[in-house]
């Protein structure tokens, strides 16, 4: 006979893995009627408590694990120190490990957070692995998705509005008479690739300036977004502006840009999407569609924090945060 879990209970219940374990340790509080069920699904299935797993889990062990892309990226580096700030405040501390947008090393990651048995989560997810993530809230660890949703799982989630950031920052070109523009992104496999792809598709296929050549995988890697653009400077009818979808892939855009010696904007146009910081010493001022780090970060902060101390349940919250355009000095006028 199938040993009855604490997870058939909560579904039995249709509650929470974390209201029964408030019920079985008589910790946090619980409606007397979610109590009720609880305590009758308990008896209905004849549930019988794990004397140790159920004193292994009364103990926090005090650890945030934040699972980010890239940790060379200023922006989401900017997020793991709002947390940090936020959680040292609240005698947590955090494990700081980087996927580097490859879903087997996200899984191994996954394991770490297991086997420290971590409080709760903050992750940039790839857009693979939903299964175990989904196995790890069940068995009790809180996750705040950020900057990108986890595919087909419902958790805390905050983020540009990447779509609609797109959209205006391709608008923005065209307003100023481009109409051959290069489009970096970096792939469609998770949220933030996909919005901010289609974002830019469809302000271009809109004014009718799509144009396939110029729209370039380069999978969110300086390496790649280097290459393809020296490719479409190459090209014998190029673009007159470049749209480069995150921080990462703009260093190779203005790499290339160095070594074919060209200026912007008299040469090539320019626009990224992005955090400021990373380019406050660039001459000229690039212009930006600007993430508001600060706040994303706060936001994400005040999530976990719920998350960590607030005992009863309460529904998952989201947060897009919209963009903010920064002209700069990197688009031109083109007659």
């Amino acid at each position: 006979m199938k040993r009855v879990t604490i997870k058939d209970v909560a579904k039995y219940a249709n509650v929470s893995i974390g209201t029964v374990s408030k019920v079985i340790n008589n910790k946090g509080y619980v409606s007397q009627g979610t109590r009720q069920k609880v305590e009758e699904s308990i008896s209905v299935l004849n549930y019988q408590v794990n004397a140790n797993a159920q004193s292994l889990k009364a103990l926090k062990t005090r650890k945030v694990a934040v699972i980010v892309s890239d940790i060379s990226n200023m922006y989401l580096m900017s997020i793991a120190k709002s947390v940090e700030e936020t959680i040292r405040k609240i005698n947590y501390h955090m494990i700081l490990m980087s996927h580097n947008d490859k879903p087997e090393i996200e899984a191994e990651l996954f394991q770490i957070v297991v086997q420290q048995q971590v409080d709760a989560m903050i992750l940039i997810p790839t857009g693979a692995n939903g299964e175990i993530i989904k196995r790890i809230m069940d068995s009790g660890i809180h996750v705040i998705a950020v900057d990108r949703r986890v595919n087909d799982v419902e958790t805390d989630y905050v983020a540009d509005s990447n779509y609609k950031g797109s959209f205006e920052a391709i608008n923005y070109l065209q307003n100023y008479g481009h109409k051959r523009i290069g489009v970096l992104y970096g792939h469609t496999r998770n949220t933030i690739g996909l919005e901010r792809y289609q974002g830019a598709v469809d302000a271009l296929k809109e004014a009718g300036n799509y144009q396939q050549s110029l729209i370039c995988e380069t999978n969110f890697r300086e390496e790649e977004a280097y290459l393809k653009t020296m490719e479409i400077l190459s090209l014998p009818n190029p673009p007159t502006a470049i749209y480069s979808c995150n921080n990462t892939m703009t260093l190779g855009v203005l790499q290339a840009i160095k070594e074919r010696s060209m200026k912007m904007p008299e040469d090539l146009s320019v626009i990224a999407f992005g955090d400021p910081v990373q380019w406050k010493l660039l001459t000229p001022q690039l212009t930006l569609m600007t993430q508001q780090v600060r706040q994303i970060g706060l936001e994400a902060s005040m999530m976990l924090k719920n998350r960590l101390l607030i005992e009863e349940d309460f529904p998952y919250r989201e947060r897009i945060i919209e963009p903010v355009l920064t002209p700069g000095e990197t688009v031109a006028y083109l007659n």
